[in-house]
């Protein structure tokens, strides 16, 4: 999947599948997202060991983030129908925006007039939108590998709504190869990769 887009700055830990379960800090990555493609990833696996063994269940997740790197991992051991699962796992797990989640209370007076009652708030940690597009674009990359033309699109379509714009990345990654030179690919990229021209219409595409 596509390189991490340079210059965003952040570091973050990533967390690895450990050999013997769970999950390890390990090197740091950059923080942008689509920030992990397949290139990252494989950078950060460990060398011993290998991918993850077909007879050995990865670890269950418990945030976006860890349903992603096994979704990678799996990328890599040309798993794709399984990372493809892991991916949309990944998007129902807790992601890095904190958020509250408010719920209507039993009816009754309102503390602040009105005849329902109030709302109570809960703490949860949802998706940012660096989350949902690397979300959306590893899953493209995910369909394109198993030939799901369609699907591949429509999810890069997402990513680029949710403000993804690497669109070089886009057209030179391997992982998107099977799609890049269908009529849907060519249409999407027609409709986003435009750069304006100060002087009138449009530049070249990327």
């Amino acid at each position: 999947m596509g390189a991490p887009i340079a210059g965003l700055g952040t570091i973050v830990v990533a967390l690895l599948v450990s050999n013997s379960g769970g999950f390890q800090q390990a090197t740091t990555i950059p923080a942008c997202r689509p920030p992990i493609g397949l290139t990252a990833a494989a950078a950060s696996v460990p060398a011993e060991g290998g991918g993850m063994s077909s007879d050995k269940q990865p670890p269950r997740p418990t945030t976006f983030r860890e349903g992603e790197v096994i979704g990678l991992r799996l990328m890599q051991d040309g798993l794709y129908e399984e990372a493809l699962g892991a991916f949309k796992q990944a998007m129902i797990l807790p992601g890095s925006r904190p958020d509250i989640l408010r719920t209507a209370n039993v009816s009754g007076p309102s503390p602040v007039g009105g005849s329902k009652g109030g709302t109570e708030g809960r703490k949860v940690q949802t998706l940012d939108e660096f989350e949902y597009q690397a979300a959306h674009y590893n899953m493209a990359c995910a369909h394109a590998k198993l030939g799901n033309v369609p699907e591949s699109v429509l999810n890069l379509k997402k990513s680029f709504d949710y403000g993804f714009d690497n669109y070089a990345t886009v057209r030179s990654d391997p992982d998107l190869g099977n799609i890049h030179a269908s009529a849907d690919f060519q249409r999407l990229m027609n409709d986003y990769d435009k750069k304006i021209n100060p002087f009138g219409g449009f530049f070249g595409k990327s």
